[in-house]
């Protein structure tokens, strides 16, 4: 689906086929068009009316979110496959309203944000019963979390992000964001993996975290990270911006 909707050439059409081969998938765009989030007034039947109706940078982030909610129906640790995937959600959520500052496309950014734990989420369904101490364990750092996987399987959750990025056949910036985004990255506009870092950091700073760090920075130290804009003035108020995230999570819960 990410490598069909990269293609400008692209239509509705080939977006719509391949949504119906998959009725997971289909019953979620399909559910996502008549929710509440976007207000329609009359149902929406078909896969085609709701691309047109959620538009389509829209249907590729709702497509993509839907997809990783499958995770959550392994039967194993549902408890922390919630938590990561409400982190990457609120990171995803995060960096789409940051992407003016960084000069990203909107789509982009969620996208980014939404794909960066993949790493985490594939090695937790692969190996719950090993990695799930480890996520209930509180770490000083990130590195001494890295460390602690990279102890356990040779990799960490970034290395496993990039392997399956690549593996799946996602776009190369795809693949950065998911093995880079724990790295010291500077705020650099352009860069979809300086986003998802910065927002993953401010995701686990508003209580979305997916492993407890002792050692993270608060959300106001993440804000004064952010590059800044005369044509995109950004303004900070921690509390209003956790409020609009759980109740945009709860929406995509509901669906």
């Amino acid at each position: 689906m990410l490598k069909l909707l990269a293609n400008e050439q692209t239509g509705l059409q080939g977006i719509a086929g391949l949504l119906r081969t998959d009725p997971g998938l289909s019953a979620g765009v399909l559910a996502a068009a008549n929710s509440a989030l976007y207000g329609n007034p009359h149902t929406i039947d078909n896969l085609a009316r709701a691309i047109l109706v959620l538009g389509f940078e829209r249907t590729k982030s709702l497509t993509l979110t839907v997809a990783l909610r499958s995770f959550l129906r392994h039967p194993a640790n549902r408890p922390l496959m919630e938590a990561c995937w409400r982190h990457s959600v609120a990171t995803a959520l995060l960096a789409e309203e940051w992407a003016s500052l960084y000069e990203v496309p909107e789509d982009q950014a969620y996208t980014a944000g939404l794909i960066h734990d993949l790493g985490r989420l594939g090695l937790l369904m692969a190996y719950s019963d090993r990695y799930t101490p480890l996520l209930e364990t509180q770490h000083d750092t990130v590195a001494d979390c890295l460390g602690a996987e990279r102890s356990l399987f040779h990799m960490d959750h970034c290395q496993a992000g990039l392997w399956l990025t690549q593996r799946w056949g996602f776009p190369s910036e795809h693949s950065r964001v998911a093995g880079c985004h724990h790295n010291e990255l500077h705020a650099t506009t352009r860069d979809p993996a300086a986003l998802s870092h910065a927002a993953c950091l401010l995701a686990d700073a508003l209580g979305f975290c997916a492993v407890a760090v002792a050692q993270a920075p608060s959300a106001a130290e993440v804000f004064q990270q952010l590059p800044s804009s005369p044509w995109h003035p950004y303004v900070f108020n921690e509390e209003e911006l956790k409020r609009r995230i759980t109740k945009q999570i709860a929406a995509m819960e509901a669906i």
